[in-house]
């Protein structure tokens, strides 16, 4: 380093003029492949036609990429090419990817400087180091990595002939200070940062997945008072958050378990921004939200657990025949589905048309991650499954072959039956229509089935019921079919 400088004179003045100039201090490094002697490293050619979007030049493949629309501000030319390196056909098509990867990275950046949105520069250099796989680090993270860190960048720089105003040597040496966000910008940044995660959501389940952000960042500003810069929230900022929260549980307020579950997503969020800016998780600084709220979900009342559905008013005040003609028929159906499937509610009312076969030698429906017009996820591995339709479900389902429209992603039908039901005095006022799901499993146990076998049934980890890992199929349909037919609920003839 020069002495007093830092880093910024360091790379200007010193690195690069030596680097760039006419000085050779690296033969072995950039040429070792080029003047190799080894028969085999030799460079080869071919006469087959050349792949799209390839040429061959001096005995090295070329890419050549046409530049889009959107980059006209900033790229004069129609087409650019870029050097891939070897004369290996098959090892340049594998490269193809990643140089045209750092091509877009670069024309972003370029684009990204003309916008005067600090945020928009800085991602688009993040994004350009990473296609370069370097990890972003402003001048000063880099100063503090040391001469090595800085110079195997430098290296790079020099390896892909970039000059020292390009984009590309502002990302990799640290060219763009990180932009202070606040806690509630970086909340709603989430979708686009992480878009991948919501791509095959449903409309409802995209704003529960944004939510999961926006609200417990929203419960800080409401602290403070004001809306902080998310880096700068301290340790003892996070303490009090943690404290007004246990006071809401004290107060019946709040559940211990909601608490602590909004605690470990404000630390969830600090780990994806920083994730997402580049930072190297071994030099990601501590989270002020580390653990707290560890022990909150003690203080809940052990009766919080949702009560199942007595046995006895599921057999005489639900399938038994016009038992809910007062809901209506989507409403019925649904209630009749889940009470012999022991499905979550979501299941079975986003469930899309394509995933109901009635006509199969086992009627059933498939749980299972949808994209397109019926995109949806499934809660997790374990959730998918194929469920036999047997009794009071299966006429639901021929009632309603195409599923139920009214309720597809909607996230209404736990209200409606809900209010229905108590209206009714179908359900006394401390049970909810969830608690259908409960009694599935009690009928089960009472029909003698296993703890894994049940776990499967239900859409549960088989893995965590049985305490060890699992190995094998899925539990065939006739399997499944018995089951259930050893438990539903019989019609009098």
């Amino acid at each position: 380093m020069v002495p007093g400088g830092g880093i910024k004179p360091f790379i200007s003045h010193s690195i690069y003029p030596c680097l760039y100039g006419d000085i050779d201090i690296l033969p072995s490094l950039l040429c070792s492949k080029v003047c190799s002697d080894d028969p085999e490293e030799k460079v080869t050619f071919t006469k087959k036609k050349p792949p799209p979007n390839m040429a061959l030049r001096s005995g090295i493949w070329h890419l050549r990429m046409r530049v889009p629309t959107r980059y006209k501000l900033v790229e004069k030319k129609s087409e650019l090419h870029r050097t891939l390196s070897t004369g290996d056909l098959e090892e340049a098509s594998a490269r193809r990817g990643i140089v045209k990867k750092q091509i877009l990275a670069e024309l972003d950046a370029k684009l990204a400087g003309r916008n005067p949105q600090p945020v928009n520069h800085f991602e688009a250099m993040a994004e350009l180091a990473s296609a370069r796989q370097f990890s972003y680090q402003t001048a000063e993270e880099l100063e503090v990595s040391g001469a090595n860190a800085i110079m195997d960048r430098v290296l790079a720089l020099i390896s892909g002939k970039d000059t020292p105003q390009s984009p590309a040597a502002a990302a990799l040496l640290g060219g763009v200070e990180r932009p202070k966000l606040t806690i509630s910008e970086v909340a709603d940044k989430m979708p686009e940062w992480y878009s991948e995660n919501i791509k095959n959501k449903a409309e409802k389940a995209r704003k529960t997945w944004c939510a999961q952000w926006s609200r417990p960042a929203s419960k800080v500003v409401a602290l403070l008072g004001f809306d902080p810069v998310f880096t700068q929230i301290s340790r003892v900022d996070a303490v009090a958050l943690r404290d007004a929260l246990k006071d809401r549980i004290i107060d019946n307020d709040m559940l211990g378990k909601s608490a602590q579950k909004e605690l470990r997503l404000l630390n969830t969020l600090w780990e994806k921004y920083h994730d997402h800016i580049g930072v190297d998780e071994r030099m990601m600084p501590p989270s002020p939200f580390y653990k707290l709220g560890k022990g909150f979900g003690a203080l809940d009342d052990e009766d919080g657990r949702k009560l199942e559905v007595p046995l006895e008013i599921i057999r005489t005040k639900i399938v038994a025949p016009g038992a809910l003609d007062f809901m209506n028929d989507e409403a019925r159906d649904i209630t009749l589905v889940l009470t012999e499937t022991g499905a979550r509610q979501s299941e079975i009312t986003d469930l899309p048309p394509g995933s109901i076969f009635l006509d199969a030698p086992i009627p059933h429906i498939w749980i299972r991650k949808e994209t397109g017009d019926w995109a949806r996820e499934v809660k997790n591995k374990p959730s998918k499954r194929k469920i036999p339709l047997v009794g009071v479900a299966l006429e639901a389902f021929r009632r309603h072959p195409g599923g139920f429209p009214r309720y597809r992603f909607k996230g209404t039908y736990s209200a409606a039956a809900n209010k229905a039901l108590h209206a009714q005095k179908v359900l006394p006022e401390n049970i909810t229509i969830g608690g259908l799901r409960h009694s599935f499993e009690t009928r089960m146990i009472n029909a003698g089935e296993e703890n894994d076998v049940r776990a499967a049934m239900m859409g549960h980890s088989i893995k965590k019921a049985r305490g060890r890992e699992w190995y094998g199929d899925e539990m065939p349909l006739p399997d499944k079919l018995a089951i259930l037919k050893k438990i539903m609920f019989r019609q009098p003839v």
